[in-house]
């Protein structure tokens, strides 16, 4: 969902909310000390990202994981 809000900062830049986001920042992209990285694509684009990221050789790759199932070193409880 695109919010209605001034970021205050500069750049091709805007608010959205994501479901689930706030445990993926905190478990995969605070955890992996990449704390202001995040992409989203508004299209089907996941498997075409996929492929294009492994063929540059990035291996650490993350997505939202639904409410049921824990991120690494996550607490099940």
């Amino acid at each position: 969902e695109v919010l209605e809000m001034d970021p205050q900062s500069f750049g091709g830049i805007g608010v959205i909310a994501v479901p689930q986001m706030a445990r993926f920042y905190r478990h995969v992209l605070i955890g992996g000390h990449f704390p202001h990285h995040t992409a989203v694509a508004f299209s089907h684009a996941g498997r075409s990202l996929f492929d294009a990221v492994r063929l540059l050789g990035v291996d650490q790759l993350g997505y939202n994981q639904p409410s049921g199932l824990t991120y690494l070193g996550e607490n099940p409880f």
